[in-house]
């Protein structure tokens, strides 16, 4: 009896410490991942579709990465971190096996990341 409940007392301890997730950093954010906290500061989205969210990329990749958008197109638009986040993949014209990733934040307007990769 007193063995099982020392191992009762060892193990139950150690079980909630490794249930324990680790906290989000932004500091240590790499450059694919999102932020840890979403701000949704608005009442309604300042991209609230799809046909905004293409404008608006149209204009990012015609002044960041000097690509024509309508070369690019179409791009493929998803939405992300339950429905706050849009995330746009632009197949490159310029680089065969690369493809652009841009996040944006569905209510502020806010770009979270963007970054190239390649296949």
């Amino acid at each position: 009896m007193l063995k099982k409940i020392l191992i009762l007392l060892y193990f139950f301890p150690l079980c909630i410490t490794a249930q324990q997730q680790e906290k989000c950093s932004d500091k240590k954010r790499g450059i694919k991942q999102l932020p840890c906290t979403i701000v949704n500061r608005y009442g309604i989205d300042m991209i609230p579709d799809e046909e905004t969210a293409i404008k608006y990329v149209d204009i990012l990749i015609r002044k960041r990465d000097l690509l024509d958008p309508e070369r690019c197109k179409p791009y493929q638009i998803n939405l992300i971190a339950d429905n706050r986040v849009w995330e746009v993949v632009i197949k490159s014209y310029k680089c065969s096996y690369c493809k652009i990733f841009i996040n944006i934040n569905k209510n502020t307007g806010e770009v979270l990341n963007i970054y190239r990769e390649n296949l």
